[in-house]
């Protein structure tokens, strides 16, 4: 029987960050739209940069790689990694993983047009990180695409990347100071959806900070796509893999139940209308943003917070929904 602590396990996963330094062609705007965020612009732009860089059969008549063609089947499964980097979907599963490829820029939220940006991009796991190189290919390719600025593509020169050292999970950790207080950041909106009592999902808008289940859905995820990054598919099924996930979360569940809510100020945001092609639906797009202070024991439920403060959390967090960052003792995470 193979041996994965739920505890302690999930932590072994490296997360590596890449620094990327632009100069755009002209000022570029990204500003808000119905259903859209500069994330979603980053996203989309990366997906498409990703097809053209990594697969071989994207300009083809085979078609069946290419992305606008519905669910793409690959031509070559067993070499390929763009399933690894864009919307990977697990066969044991039978389910979609948030991407592990994150991208931010900071820069490009704000009001006015900019020149020069920064873009954070987060590898998030094995196959992500032993793939940086075809990502850093791609952010170079993203700038010859250009990204999409009041319906003209504005074109971006990448000047430089930086290539921040990978840990794992529990090598970060053992780098935080003891705190007793950690202030949590929502920068961009916080999309986590809760079930009425009749079954459909309603997105969180209250202004109090549901912190047990949200920590606890990081920790599932975070085992869940741990699992999926260690290619158990021939030692672990479905069952046994949501079983384990499962006890992660209810271990996050336990220790945040511990922290206790300082002080909030958090304000519901609502993004507009966005139609999903994958379950052919338009959603309405609703969270919070703003700032949390937790307190109480903070050590046992770090692990689950800096999980949170690196990939991000609640829905869509791979399209720019769900950024976090936590501050203690004046620094920031």
């Amino acid at each position: 029987m193979f041996n994965y602590d739920p505890a302690t396990s999930p932590f072994e996963l490296p997360v590596q960050k890449l620094i990327a330094y632009c100069i755009t062609e002209r000022p570029l705007f990204l500003p808000p739209r119905q259903g859209s965020t500069p994330g979603t612009s980053l996203a989309g732009t990366f997906g498409t940069a990703l097809w053209s860089t990594v697969c071989f059969y994207s300009n083809t008549l085979a078609g069946a790689c290419n992305a606008l063609q519905g669910k793409p089947r690959c031509q070559a499964p067993s070499t390929c990694i763009l399933p690894w980097l864009y919307k990977p979907y697990s066969e044991v599963h039978r389910r979609n993983f948030a991407r592990p490829v994150l991208l931010r820029s900071a820069d490009l939220e704000g009001a006015a047009p900019v020149d020069v940006f920064t873009l954070e991009v987060t590898l998030w796991g094995r196959h992500a990180i032993a793939a940086q190189e075809a990502v850093k290919n791609t952010l170079v390719k993203m700038g010859e695409l250009g990204l999409n600025s009041e319906g003209t593509p504005v074109r971006f020169k990448v000047n430089n990347i930086e290539s921040e050292q990978a840990f794992t999970l529990s090598q970060r950790l053992e780098r935080l100071p003891k705190v007793q207080s950690v202030l949590l950041e929502f920068q961009t909106p916080f999309l986590h959806g809760e079930k009425t009592s009749e079954g459909k999902r309603q997105f969180y808008i209250r202004e109090q900070l549901p912190i047990v289940s949200l920590l606890g859905s990081v920790a599932y995820n975070l085992a869940a796509w741990d699992m999926e990054d260690r290619d158990l598919g021939k030692k672990l099924d479905g069952k046994a893999r949501h079983d384990l996930a499962r006890d992660t979360r209810d271990i996050a569940w336990k220790v945040a139940e511990e922290l206790f809510i300082v002080r909030t100020h958090l304000s519901p945001v609502e993004v507009g209308e966005r139609f999903s092609r994958g379950n052919r639906k338009t959603m309405q797009i609703q969270g919070f943003v703003g700032l949390a202070e937790l307190a109480g024991n903070v050590g046992v439920a770090m692990p689950w917070l800096l999980t949170l403060a690196l990939a991000g959390g609640g829905q869509k967090r791979a399209m720019g929904f769900g950024s976090v960052r936590m501050w203690f003792d004046g620094s920031s995470l």
